[in-house]
């Protein structure tokens, strides 16, 4: 996803930065550099419970039980398929990213950090596809699903003493603001009985893409870091944040190798879709409604911290 503005927390940041004259009167500033990796287990209820568990459903046209004079007939039967391929919750993720820290003195840091978050689901099932005006084509059905974000950030960090020991405890803050948030969704079904499958095999596959982007959370948490030598030490780190601003899902490109011959009826399959405004909406199991798709990442994460001092 492409973002076409500067992210806010990233600005800030910058401006505060380049403030460091002024800034280096509190104390003498030096400059720490900490790859991070760890995990994180944001809320994702609406993901797990909505989108995971949105079937897919279509219409497709029956023309195999038509009297041999009634082919050219412009309507034909229907029938509805209603394919059943929930995917499994993944609620712990590694999350990999950069920190750069400014300190000022020997109990105060100015934190400025990106990171990254990923995980993916695949279910496996079969499923009778009337494709083609056939009405038992069977077909090995895979659904998989993957979410993942970036974030920027910046906060304070206040160690409870002088960084003079071998260990030392601390506790920071920070603004959160989870920029580039992307969900894909692929259905592809290989069949493997039916005239469709034919020969050679035969493949039907959709996928559909929606991002978000914008939500801010506030971030607290404990720490411990071990200094190894006098520009190296390592950090443990856990912490929570809490939604500033929620979103949702928005715009959806989707495409599919679905066309004229398969004889479907109306638009094609969407487990999702898009409203008015852009948001998305999943089809509930019923398979008629949908239930709009908010995004709330409350969560708690525990990292390591490499820290390089220069």
């Amino acid at each position: 996803m492409k973002v076409s503005r500067w992210s806010p927390i990233f600005c800030w940041a910058l401006l505060l930065l380049n403030s460091g004259s002024a800034l280096a009167k509190m104390g003498d500033p030096g400059w720490i550099f900490a790859p991070t990796v760890g995990v994180a287990r944001p809320r994702l209820d609406a993901l797990f419970n909505e989108v995971f568990k949105a079937p897919f459903v279509g219409r497709s046209k029956i023309v195999t039980d038509l009297p041999e004079d009634a082919q050219g007939r412009s309507e034909y039967p229907i029938e509805e398929f209603f394919f059943e391929n929930e995917l499994n919750p993944v609620e712990i993720a590694p999350e990999a990213g950069l920190e750069f820290r400014r300190s000022f003195g020997t109990q105060n840091d100015f934190v400025i950090g990106v990171a990254t978050w990923e995980i993916s689901s695949v279910g496996v099932t079969k499923a009778t596809f009337p494709l083609q005006g056939l009405r038992n084509n069977i077909a090995d059905y895979e659904r998989r699903a993957k979410f993942s974000y970036t974030q920027y950030y910046l906060g304070w960090r206040r160690y409870f003493y002088e960084r003079t020991r071998t260990y030392n405890l601390y506790f920071d803050l920070g603004l959160h603001e989870y920029f580039d948030i992307d969900y894909k969704e692929t259905h592809v079904f290989s069949f493997v009985d039916g005239d469709p499958a034919g020969p050679l095999g035969f493949k039907r596959i959709a996928v559909y893409q929606s991002q978000s982007t914008g939500l801010l959370l506030m971030q607290f948490g404990l720490g411990v870091e071990r200094l190894f030598a006098e520009r190296f030490s390592l950090g443990l780190e856990a912490d929570y944040a809490l939604s500033v601003k929620s979103g949702s899902l928005r715009g959806l490109e989707q495409r599919s190798d679905f066309n004229d011959g398969d004889r479907l009826d109306g638009e094609a399959p969407r487990p999702i879709s898009a409203g008015a405004g852009g948001e998305i909406f999943a089809l509930l199991p019923d398979g008629k409604n949908s239930e709009k798709v908010k995004l709330t990442m409350d969560g708690w994460r525990v990292m390591a911290k490499f820290n390089i001092a220069f």
